[in-house]
């Protein structure tokens, strides 16, 4: 039985509301989705919009920036846009919405395509 979408916490087509529905949909068609996993799928949404949010700035600010005595240290975003994304893969792989957790739990036994001329060249 098809369970009922839980009704998403972010604004109306929002990027939150798409990833969400997104998700909802994915986790549907392998029949994992459960309502009572809406506190965990609302952590991996987070957790994208986090990293995306912390990428864009980093886009126009740069790599680096400058400590107080004025020597170009790493900006602090790539710090919080990694631990986002670590946060988003360790939530998505519980969720089964990665490949390789979807092929430890049985649902996906194909392996993942490769285009024909990934390495052309190479051999």
């Amino acid at each position: 039985m098809k369970q009922r979408a839980t009704n998403s916490p972010f604004p109306y087509q929002s990027a939150g509301w798409q990833l969400w529905h997104r998700a909802i949909l994915a986790l549907q068609a392998q029949g994992t989705w459960r309502a009572e996993d809406a506190p965990l799928l609302h952590q991996y949404v987070r957790s994208v919009l986090a990293a995306d949010h912390a990428r864009a700035d980093l886009d126009e600010s740069g790599l680096t920036s400058v400590s107080a005595d004025g020597r170009p240290v790493a900006h602090p975003l790539i710090k919080v846009a990694r631990d986002a994304e670590a946060d988003a893969r360790a939530v998505a792989a519980d969720l089964l919405l990665t490949p390789a957790s979807r092929r430890r739990a049985g649902l996906d036994m194909a392996p993942d395509a490769v285009p024909p001329a990934w390495m052309s060249g190479v051999g």
